[in-house]
């Protein structure tokens, strides 16, 4: 394992890189079209938010404008109507699908019955004037969503809609360990493997009032530099510091 001094540079050096990290570094898309849809309607960004789990970035942050080419629209009143029966077709029309895409039009129905039901249709209102202890309670009440998928929804909607939650330093959210920030983390040599639990004990270790805190610059290295092949370490920016942890 590392030692404390390195790993002190490289918990400091994750904390003033994370939030240069560009929104659309944190927001790829496979249609340069979807990008905008992502910046400017909170719903298809949370639609894309509660539909993350284990597919990959670039497909998730598409899936809501696929959704609007399918239905000609991305209303939340007009999908509220929709019957899961409806949304399960929709799904299997789509020309990209989640992971999970039996369990996707539960998640996109309660998503919207949230929205209808306690913010009048529009979808900003899920933060606006919350606690983002709130919002991830909100989050983690929609089907499917974890507290890992609901605490990357809280920062994720910090770096898109320019919110600042007061309460967010002192919540102590965890990362959410995927693919990148697990691998990145087991290579520097914080973790001693390449599974969720030893990436969260790593990022609680590192950073214990505020975890998350780390979740964008580690996510942006493994998908820069830190490859799950062929990484390249002379251009990370963590290369002094890592222990180059390989398989």
């Amino acid at each position: 394992m590392i030692d404390e001094t390195r790993l002190a540079r490289i918990t400091q050096t994750l904390l003033e890189f994370t939030p240069t990290v560009p929104s659309s570094s944190l927001f790829p898309t496979l249609v340069p079209e979807a990008a905008p849809l992502i910046e400017i309607d909170p719903y298809a960004f949370l639609i894309a938010v509660c539909l993350d789990r284990g597919t990959k970035a670039q497909v998730i942050w598409t899936i809501p404008y696929d959704m609007k080419m399918k239905l000609g629209h991305l209303d939340p009143q007009l999908i509220y109507k929709m019957s899961l029966e409806e949304l399960t077709d929709l799904f299997s029309q789509l020309p990209r699908k989640p992971r999970y895409v039996n369990d996707a039009p539960k998640t996109i129905l309660d998503l919207t019955r949230f929205v209808i039901e306690e913010c009048s249709g529009d979808a900003s209102l899920v933060w606006e004037g919350r606690r983002a202890a709130d919002v991830n309670r909100i989050l983690r009440s929609i089907h499917g969503v974890g507290a890992g998928i609901a605490n990357m929804g809280v920062l994720l909607i910090e770096k898109a809609f320019d919110v600042r939650f007061r309460d967010l330093d002192r919540t102590g959210m965890d990362i959410k360990p995927d693919v990148h920030t697990m691998r990145v983390l087991y290579r520097l040599g914080a973790s001693d493997a390449q599974t969720f639990d030893a990436a969260l004990a790593a990022s609680r270790a590192m950073n214990p009032s505020f975890p998350g805190g780390l979740d964008g610059g580690l996510w942006e290295i493994g998908r820069r530099w830190c490859f799950a092949s062929n990484p390249n370490c002379e251009d990370c920016l963590l290369n002094r510091d890592c222990s180059k942890v390989f398989d």
